[in-house]
């Protein structure tokens, strides 16, 4: 049997970004463990396989955890109106 056709466990990670620009927000994404390619999954949909390679997934022992807020972004003054 290839090792594309062997069922694996999908890589999590967790990323932080801006979410209405101004509030932090930590996601955790998965990513194909052959291409590293994310796999756009979630607690209501999880492909079987890869859209870019083909490796077979399994998502059976995922825990999945909701997007969390970790607070406010500060004000910058960089982008502030100009002076006339």
């Amino acid at each position: 049997m290839s090792k594309k056709r062997r069922a694996r466990k999908p890589i999590a990670r967790e990323i932080t970004y801006l979410k209405f620009g101004f509030v932090i927000m930590k996601h955790e994404s998965h990513y194909c463990p052959r291409c590293n390619h994310v796999l756009n999954a979630g607690p209501n949909y999880q492909p079987k396989y890869c859209d870019q390679c083909g490796q077979k997934i399994n998502f059976s022992s995922t825990e999945w955890r909701e997007d969390r807020q970790l607070g406010y972004a500060e004000r910058s003054n960089e982008h502030e109106s100009v002076k006339n």
